[in-house]
């Protein structure tokens, strides 16, 4: 009877670090399941829209206007003047898109639009029937870049698109509670060195 009090307790103290790693994965994984069924509720309930919102935007009018990197480790030349003029009015728009779409009923059409881009465009294929459960968490992780703890209660997670290998997504996720909430979400463009070293981590 003690051996079983003792296997038992042994077990419990190895599920707790165990679950703790795992549940920040799970949501990230539940997330992206969200948008792709629509859950509006669920991702209401994990995502914090105001904080991503405020980090994606920046994120995005960089990667789409091809803009310096400020957090780059050696600062870039200053972009030319059309340049900077399509980012301050690009911007703009980018900024728009990102405070009407980025919501929890926004998210689910934008994927679904995506998806219908994709298949007219023929770079898609269009899904009659789900892929299998084992299925969408293979082609999740393969695309998985990295994933570490920032401290305790911090995760970050980058991910390569699923169309474009060098169009990285990254996520933080923070333990609010007993709960782990997106709170910040920013694109990276890599380069070809970074998109090799990602191929060799595949392998």
């Amino acid at each position: 009877m003690k051996k079983s009090i003792i296997f038992f307790s042994l077990l419990t103290l190895m599920a707790v670090p165990a679950a703790y790693v795992a549940v920040p994965f799970w949501t990230a994984w539940s997330i992206r399941e969200a948008v792709k069924s629509g859950d509006s509720a669920y991702l209401a309930r994990k995502i914090d829209f105001a904080s991503v919102r405020e980090t994606l935007g920046p994120s995005l009018v960089q990667y789409s206007f091809d803009m310096p990197n400020p957090e780059a480790a050696e600062p870039a030349p200053k972009p030319g003047l059309w340049k900077r003029v399509k980012a301050y009015w690009g911007g703009a728009a980018v900024n728009r898109m990102v405070d009407k779409y980025i919501t929890a009923e926004g998210l689910p059409k934008l994927f679904q639009w995506r998806q219908s881009y994709r298949e007219v465009a023929g770079t898609g294929v269009a899904n009659a029937q789900k892929p299998p459960l084992f299925e969408r968490m293979k082609a999740f992780w393969s695309r998985l870049v990295r994933a570490e703890f920032k401290s305790p209660t911090e995760f970050e997670i980058e991910m390569r698109d699923q169309y474009d290998a060098s169009r990285h997504h990254i996520g933080v996720l923070q333990l609010r509670g007993l709960d782990w909430q997106l709170v910040a979400a920013r694109i990276r463009q890599v380069g070809f060195e970074d998109s090799v070293e990602d191929a060799r981590f595949d392998r």
